[in-house]
């Protein structure tokens, strides 16, 4: 383990009004950051989601919400948090917050994407649309797994394990929690938000965080980007499936009229090299079906820079290539992307989360970021190698939390927790 200083607990003029803290909590394949912004002798503290899917060795997901709650209570016992951000509703984000814990802590605003709001039509179908593929998948993951050879196992596990992780349903204690948990009555607010002329604003400001610009890249609200987010639905997927796994029968819908006709002018069935490639195509969209799905969640994701003092904050979320192409291609915020000085690696390090372009063009040298992460077997290449050499060829200060002895001296680390300081 690396000699740091630890953290401190500090809560009334632990920043001297010039610095603002950031601490990486180690949940394993999952995000729980706190973000302590100065004000005056006190602080503001936003957290940036809590959920993971894979803990950390020696770090259940009960004793990092209990951390959290203790390095946000204060001295009169009572835990506080300004702002909480559930980014979106993948487990890996937000299964922390169905601990009952968090019913005592008291909250300002919660905010969350405008997919989540419960008021917006085009919202409720995106979430449906999701949730509907999200279970019949499992099932039909799940029906496999049970009489899968050794040799299909890990590709069916890489597949569920997608689906498992949008398996957030509204319904859920953790998505409870985030609409109408917590202790003070907290104020809701789906980003962006529409003015009174129900034009989306992009920048956002609030009383609970005075000083601070909010500035609300995604998700978008533009119809193309929005279609992003409705996966297929699944029915033509499962029927191939079925088809492919029955002897006899109709083809499904999606496949075309020579089969109709190879299937029913004869009166007889499809011939076996038919069945076949049908069978094939069915195997190859185990896995794209399960990827659009989990794409279609992380397009939800909310994607904030903060901006306090002339300084620039990235959180990301899990946004993926809808919503950076969109943000790099603004004129403003592409400037304001040139000008960050801390960077929340996207999707634990993997290599739909980080455009490239982003890192070699526009990223300042040196900038201090942060990865939580964990390799997986089932995904041996997260955190990807080729971002983490592209981020050491710009000088990134880097921490992965899965790597806690190869942090620099612009961090510390305190029980798992790694903690930064960004100079206002």
């Amino acid at each position: 383990m690396v000699t740091q200083l630890p953290i401190t607990n500090d809560r009334t003029g632990a920043t001297n009004g010039r610095e603002v803290v950031i601490r990486m909590y180690n949940v394993g394949f999952g995000d729980a950051f706190l973000v302590l912004l100065p004000d005056g002798k006190n602080q503001r503290r936003i957290l940036f989601d809590c959920g993971s899917v894979e803990a950390a060795e020696d770090a259940p997901m009960d004793s990092i919400v209990d951390r959290i709650i203790r390095d946000v209570t204060d001295e009169d016992e009572v835990a506080r948090i300004d702002v909480v951000v559930g980014t979106h509703r993948h487990k890996d984000h937000v299964s922390g917050f169905a601990r009952s814990a968090w019913d005592d802590v008291e909250v300002k605003e919660v905010w969350m994407p405008w997919t989540e709001d419960p008021k917006d039509f085009d919202a409720r179908r995106i979430r449906e649309t999701q949730s509907r593929l999200a279970l019949g998948l499992n099932a039909a993951f799940a029906a496999k797994l049970a009489v899968a050879d050794n040799g299909d196992k890990k590709k069916l596990q890489r597949c569920q394990s997608l689906v498992e992780n949008a398996l957030t349903l509204t319904n859920d204690r953790e998505m409870k929690v985030l609409h109408n948990g917590f202790s003070g009555n907290p104020e809701r607010r789906f980003l962006p938000e529409a003015d009174k002329d129900k034009v989306y604003q992009r920048v956002y400001q609030t009383d609970v965080l005075p000083g601070v610009k909010v500035h609300v890249l995604g998700p978008s609200r533009e119809t193309q980007v929005i279609r992003d987010m409705e996966p297929p639905k699944g029915g033509s997927y499962l029927a191939m499936r079925a088809f492919a796994e029955s002897e006899t029968g109709k083809p499904p819908a999606p496949f075309g009229v020579e089969y109709q006709q190879k299937t029913y002018s004869g009166g007889g069935t499809l011939p076996d090299k038919d069945k076949e490639k049908i069978k094939r195509a069915a195997e190859l969209s185990d896995l794209a079906v399960a990827v659009a799905l989990d794409k279609a969640v992380n397009g939800t994701s909310l994607m904030l820079v903060l901006e306090i003092a002339d300084t620039f904050l990235l959180f990301p979320g899990d946004a993926q290539w809808g919503t950076w192409c969109a943000a790099m291609e603004d004129p403003e915020w592409k400037e304001m992307l040139g000008r960050v000085s801390f960077y929340k690696i996207g999707h634990h390090g993997s290599h739909n989360a980080t455009p490239k372009k982003f890192v070699e063009s526009m990223m300042p040298d040196g900038i201090c970021a942060m990865a939580s992460t964990l390799t997986r077997g089932i995904w041996p290449d997260i955190p990807r190698a080729p971002l983490l050499d592209a981020l050491s060829a710009r000088h990134v200060n880097l921490a992965r939390s899965d790597d806690p002895d190869n942090i620099g001296n612009v961090f510390k680390i305190d029980e798992g927790v790694i903690e930064t300081r960004i100079p206002l």
